[in-house]
């Protein structure tokens, strides 16, 4: 028995990819991300301070310093999407949305790390794959930019793991997270191969 329907699976077919049905198409969607990126680098700053000492301060500056740029790309890239309402003003705030997102999720992972909380890398290492999976289409940018994300972030997280075995000037309160770091670089490794192998397969948008 037929059940398709010829109408509809030609709409579906046609449908515009999620990049761009998420153009804002309002004033009052272009600043909810922003905003709740500002808190977050707020959140930031609070934790440098909460923490203590130069080290902890300087890393929570650093990490809401990169958070609330991203905070400015992805008001000013969603405002011209909002203005222009074309399709190379969608991709170019997909793009941002994209590169802000694995951003901040590696720096939050990294901070987190560096002071002294390896759970927080949960944070970047788990959000920025599930961010993947409920889209219809993922192009092949959005896969490479997580590849890239966990590349540097398990590099990084690799290079801490050495410190924290080999150097006796590490804090008792960061030996133990950067010597766990080592395994969140052997999961990125995992996840620099699957995001590599799923971009050979995704649509160029």
């Amino acid at each position: 028995m037929e059940t398709r329907d010829p109408e509809t699976d030609d709409l579906a077919e046609e449908a515009p990819p999620g990049w761009v049905l998420r153009t804002p198409t309002r004033w009052r969607e272009i600043w909810p991300v922003p905003v709740m990126a500002v808190l977050l680098a707020a959140v930031e700053v609070l934790g440098g301070i909460g923490f203590g000492g130069v080290f902890a301060l300087v890393v929570g500056l650093t990490a809401a310093a990169l958070t609330t740029a991203g905070a400015v790309a992805l008001f000013v890239t969603s405002w011209r999407a909002y203005d222009e309402q074309t399709v190379e003003a969608s991709w170019r705030g997909h793009v941002t949305h994209v590169v802000v997102a694995v951003t901040t999720g590696g720096v939050v992972a990294l901070a987190t790390l560096l002071v002294g909380l390896p759970f927080g890398m949960l944070f970047g290492l788990v959000a920025l794959p599930l961010t993947l999976t409920s889209a219809r289409a993922v192009p092949r940018f959005d896969h490479l930019a997580v590849m890239w994300a966990f590349g540097v972030v398990g590099a990084i997280c690799a290079t801490l793991a050495v410190i924290g075995l080999t150097v006796d000037d590490v804090s008792r309160v960061q030996r133990p997270s950067w010597i766990a770091g080592g395994v969140f670089a052997l999961f990125s490794a995992v996840i620099v191969v699957h995001q590599f192998r799923a971009a050979a397969r995704a649509p160029l948008r």
